[in-house]
Protein backbone atom coordinates (compact mmCIF):
# COMPACT_ATOMS: atom_id res chain seq x y z
CA UNK A 1 0.00 0.00 0.00
CA UNK A 2 0.96 3.66 -0.64
CA UNK A 3 0.45 5.18 2.84
CA UNK A 4 3.66 4.79 4.43
CA UNK A 5 6.20 7.45 4.61
CA UNK A 6 8.65 5.53 2.02
CA UNK A 7 5.86 5.05 -0.27
CA UNK A 8 3.81 8.26 -0.82
CA UNK A 9 3.28 9.14 -4.36
CA UNK A 10 3.21 11.80 -6.39
CA UNK A 11 1.16 10.46 -9.18
CA UNK A 12 -2.68 11.50 -10.03
CA UNK A 13 -3.28 7.48 -9.09
CA UNK A 14 -6.56 6.51 -7.25
CA UNK A 15 -5.69 3.18 -4.40
CA UNK A 16 -8.23 1.05 -5.05
CA UNK A 17 -8.78 -2.01 -2.42
CA UNK A 18 -11.13 -3.92 -4.71
CA UNK A 19 -13.70 -3.77 -7.27
CA UNK A 20 -17.88 -2.32 -6.09
CA UNK A 21 -20.51 -4.59 -7.47
CA UNK A 22 -24.20 -2.96 -7.27
CA UNK A 23 -27.03 -5.57 -6.09
CA UNK A 24 -29.25 -4.78 -8.78
CA UNK A 25 -29.11 -5.56 -12.43
CA UNK A 26 -32.08 -4.39 -12.94
CA UNK A 27 -34.25 -3.22 -9.70
CA UNK A 28 -37.31 -2.56 -11.33
CA UNK A 29 -37.52 -6.29 -13.11
CA UNK A 30 -35.86 -7.57 -9.87
CA UNK A 31 -32.83 -9.11 -11.77
CA UNK A 32 -29.93 -9.15 -8.58
CA UNK A 33 -26.44 -9.09 -9.68
CA UNK A 34 -24.61 -12.47 -10.01
CA UNK A 35 -21.37 -10.56 -9.30
CA UNK A 36 -22.29 -8.60 -6.27
CA UNK A 37 -19.98 -10.29 -3.47
CA UNK A 38 -19.21 -9.94 -0.01
CA UNK A 39 -16.91 -6.77 -0.38
CA UNK A 40 -19.93 -4.91 -2.46
CA UNK A 41 -22.01 -5.91 0.95
CA UNK A 42 -19.79 -4.11 3.63
CA UNK A 43 -19.39 -1.37 0.97
CA UNK A 44 -23.30 -0.50 1.57
CA UNK A 45 -23.13 -1.60 4.60
CA UNK A 46 -20.57 1.11 5.34
CA UNK A 47 -23.21 3.73 3.87
CA UNK A 48 -25.46 2.69 5.69
CA UNK A 49 -23.50 3.42 8.49
CA UNK A 50 -23.12 0.05 10.10
CA UNK A 51 -20.44 -0.21 13.03
CA UNK A 52 -19.33 -3.43 11.70
CA UNK A 53 -18.63 -2.47 8.27
CA UNK A 54 -16.95 0.68 9.53
CA UNK A 55 -14.45 -1.47 11.98
CA UNK A 56 -13.89 -3.98 9.33
CA UNK A 57 -12.90 -1.54 6.94
CA UNK A 58 -10.94 0.54 10.26
CA UNK A 59 -9.19 -3.09 10.20
CA UNK A 60 -8.13 -2.98 6.52
CA UNK A 61 -6.74 0.44 5.87
CA UNK A 62 -5.33 1.59 9.86
CA UNK A 63 -2.10 -0.92 9.42
CA UNK A 64 -1.22 0.81 5.89
CA UNK A 65 -1.34 4.25 6.85
CA UNK A 66 1.66 6.00 8.53
CA UNK A 67 1.50 8.82 11.49
CA UNK A 68 1.06 12.09 10.67
CA UNK A 69 -1.25 12.10 8.03
CA UNK A 70 -4.34 14.15 7.42
CA UNK A 71 -7.36 12.57 6.96
CA UNK A 72 -10.09 13.78 4.53
CA UNK A 73 -13.40 12.57 3.12
CA UNK A 74 -15.29 13.54 0.30
CA UNK A 75 -18.43 14.63 0.95
CA UNK A 76 -21.64 13.33 0.61
CA UNK A 77 -23.70 14.41 -2.93
CA UNK A 78 -26.73 15.29 -0.25
CA UNK A 79 -25.35 19.11 1.77
CA UNK A 80 -27.51 17.99 4.90
CA UNK A 81 -25.71 14.97 5.21
CA UNK A 82 -22.29 15.87 7.40
CA UNK A 83 -21.95 11.94 8.97
CA UNK A 84 -21.96 9.31 7.00
CA UNK A 85 -20.03 5.80 7.15
CA UNK A 86 -17.18 7.36 5.18
CA UNK A 87 -16.49 10.27 7.71
CA UNK A 88 -17.48 7.87 11.16
CA UNK A 89 -14.07 5.79 9.11
CA UNK A 90 -12.12 8.54 8.64
CA UNK A 91 -12.57 9.60 12.06
CA UNK A 92 -11.82 6.61 13.67
CA UNK A 93 -8.72 6.45 11.51
CA UNK A 94 -7.27 9.71 12.27
CA UNK A 95 -7.45 8.78 16.19
CA UNK A 96 -5.17 6.18 15.72
CA UNK A 97 -1.55 7.06 16.32
CA UNK A 98 -0.43 11.04 15.55
CA UNK A 99 -2.78 11.74 12.65
CA UNK A 100 -4.61 14.53 11.90
CA UNK A 101 -8.69 14.60 12.14
CA UNK A 102 -9.67 16.79 9.17
CA UNK A 103 -12.63 14.48 8.13
CA UNK A 104 -15.03 17.52 7.52
CA UNK A 105 -13.17 19.95 5.69
CA UNK A 106 -14.61 19.57 2.70
CA UNK A 107 -18.16 20.74 2.64
CA UNK A 108 -20.92 19.99 0.21
CA UNK A 109 -22.11 23.78 -0.33
CA UNK A 110 -25.43 22.29 -2.19
CA UNK A 111 -26.62 18.92 -3.26
CA UNK A 112 -26.44 17.42 -6.30
CA UNK A 113 -28.13 14.26 -7.40
CA UNK A 114 -26.62 11.20 -6.53
CA UNK A 115 -24.18 9.82 -9.16
CA UNK A 116 -25.39 6.26 -8.87
CA UNK A 117 -28.86 7.37 -9.72
CA UNK A 118 -27.88 9.27 -12.54
CA UNK A 119 -26.40 12.21 -11.18
CA UNK A 120 -24.12 14.21 -13.96
CA UNK A 121 -20.40 12.74 -13.44
CA UNK A 122 -18.20 15.40 -14.90
CA UNK A 123 -16.24 17.60 -12.88
CA UNK A 124 -17.44 20.94 -12.87
CA UNK A 125 -20.77 19.72 -10.77
CA UNK A 126 -17.96 19.03 -8.10
CA UNK A 127 -16.50 22.08 -8.64
CA UNK A 128 -19.47 23.95 -8.09
CA UNK A 129 -20.58 21.94 -5.29
CA UNK A 130 -17.77 21.82 -2.89
CA UNK A 131 -16.48 23.95 -0.78
CA UNK A 132 -14.11 24.29 2.41
CA UNK A 133 -14.21 25.29 6.27
CA UNK A 134 -12.58 28.25 6.76
CA UNK A 135 -11.78 27.66 10.33
CA UNK A 136 -9.63 24.87 9.06
CA UNK A 137 -5.97 25.28 7.65
CA UNK A 138 -4.53 22.38 5.23
CA UNK A 139 -1.39 24.50 4.12
CA UNK A 140 1.53 22.17 4.11
CA UNK A 141 -0.28 19.19 5.15
CA UNK A 142 0.13 15.41 3.71
CA UNK A 143 -3.54 14.33 2.87
CA UNK A 144 -5.12 10.81 2.84
CA UNK A 145 -8.35 11.44 0.71
CA UNK A 146 -11.03 8.82 1.08
CA UNK A 147 -14.19 8.09 -0.28
CA UNK A 148 -16.64 5.01 -0.29
CA UNK A 149 -17.12 4.10 -4.37
CA UNK A 150 -15.82 5.61 -7.43
CA UNK A 151 -16.24 5.30 -10.87
CA UNK A 152 -14.70 7.79 -13.05
CA UNK A 153 -12.83 9.45 -10.49
CA UNK A 154 -13.64 12.88 -10.85
CA UNK A 155 -15.46 13.85 -7.13
CA UNK A 156 -11.85 12.49 -6.00
CA UNK A 157 -9.92 14.50 -8.48
CA UNK A 158 -11.92 17.57 -7.59
CA UNK A 159 -11.41 17.42 -3.89
CA UNK A 160 -7.59 16.83 -4.69
CA UNK A 161 -7.53 19.45 -6.42
CA UNK A 162 -9.12 21.71 -3.89
CA UNK A 163 -6.87 20.55 -1.55
CA UNK A 164 -3.90 21.09 -3.52
CA UNK A 165 -4.84 25.05 -3.98
CA UNK A 166 -5.78 25.50 -0.34
CA UNK A 167 -1.94 24.64 0.60
CA UNK A 168 -1.86 21.19 1.00
CA UNK A 169 1.45 19.84 0.20
CA UNK A 170 1.13 15.98 -1.00
CA UNK A 171 -2.48 13.97 -1.48
CA UNK A 172 -3.11 10.65 -1.61
CA UNK A 173 -6.75 9.30 -2.86
CA UNK A 174 -8.45 6.38 -1.46
CA UNK A 175 -11.19 4.63 -2.64
CA UNK A 176 -12.57 1.57 -1.08
CA UNK A 177 -14.08 0.11 -4.17
CA UNK A 178 -14.12 1.02 -8.05
CA UNK A 179 -17.83 0.65 -9.32
CA UNK A 180 -17.80 -1.84 -11.92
Amino acid sequence: MVFTNESWNDTNEIVVYSNYHKYWLDKERGIKNPLFDVFSGKILDLKEGKIGAIKFFFELINPEICNDVTICVVPSSDEAKKETGMTMLGEMLAKEGRRVNKVYYLQREHSIKKLATGGKRDKEVHLNSITTLDEMNIQGDVVLLMDDVTTTGNSLYVCKEILLSKGADKVEMLALGRAI
